[in-house]
Order: C-alpha cells, then structure tokens, then sequence
C-alpha cells in the first residue's frame, strides 16, 4: 500500500515530525543529566581510598597513585609512581615515583583529563606495586 499526501495533510505531518524529534531530544537531554549526576557519584563511591589506584591511559602508560576527584574532567593523581622502562626493552621496567628522574622536577601529583583514561583499578595490598611502594618508601 503506497501512501500518498495530499496538501492539505502536509502541515499535520510536520507536526507529527516535530513531536517526535521533541521527544527524542528530551530523552537524549534525560541521560545526559542523568550521567552527570548519577554516574560519576556512584564511581567515587568506588575508589577505595585505604589504597593505591592504577590508571592506565590511552596512550599505554601507567600511574599509580591516590585518585580523587572522579567526578570531574579532570582526576587528581597524588603520590604518584610509573614503571620507568630502560633501553626500551618492556620486560624490565623499575617503579619510580614521580619527581625524582624527570629533568622538569614536577610536584608529586598529577592532574590527568578524563579523556585520556581508558581505565582505572583499585589495587589489593598484597600487589607487587604496593609491596615495592612500600619498600620504596622505607628505602627514602
């Protein structure tokens, strides 16, 4: 069956068209501020903050160190440390931490836009990472 308008049919369905891009613009709105309000909390709620985070960003390198600040564009990284990887051999890498190799001397913590992560994890006290964060830190 083809449909087929007359001209005086026109106007009603624009009218439908109109009601129903309205409706859809007002459901893309409701998850839109549903994901700004609702998500991020529920993601802080998720930060165990007795321990250390891994962030892994876009572009493979990992930190670790204290998260905060998830519920912004910008995730605040303190007492940061990195695997530092010599003569580009991936097998053997050192944990450092931040500020104490780098030529630029930066603070002990990083401001990291939430674009360039791809994920973060709360570590076990029992991961390889702490146990050398921690003798790292009876070392100083």
């Amino acid at each position: 069956m083809a449909w087929i308008l007359k001209k005086n049919q026109l106007p009603q369905v624009f009218a439908a068209l109109g009601v129903v891009v309205g409706l859809l613009l007002v459901i893309i709105l409701g998850f839109a501020v549903y994901s700004l309000l609702f998500k991020n909390a529920k993601e802080t709620e998720r930060i165990d903050q007795t321990t250390y985070q891994a962030v892994f960003l876009v572009d493979k390198q990992i930190y670790f160190g204290k998260l905060s600040g998830i519920d912004s564009p910008f995730l605040l990284l303190n007492d940061v440390y990195y695997i530092l990887v010599e003569n580009d051999d991936l097998s053997t890498g050192r944990l450092v931490k931040l500020g104490q190799n780098e030529p630029h001397n930066p603070y002990d913590h990083m401001i990291i836009n939430r674009d360039n992560i791809l994920f973060w994890e709360n570590l076990k006290p029992d991961s390889r990472v702490i146990q050398t964060i921690n003798s790292l830190k009876l070392s100083q």
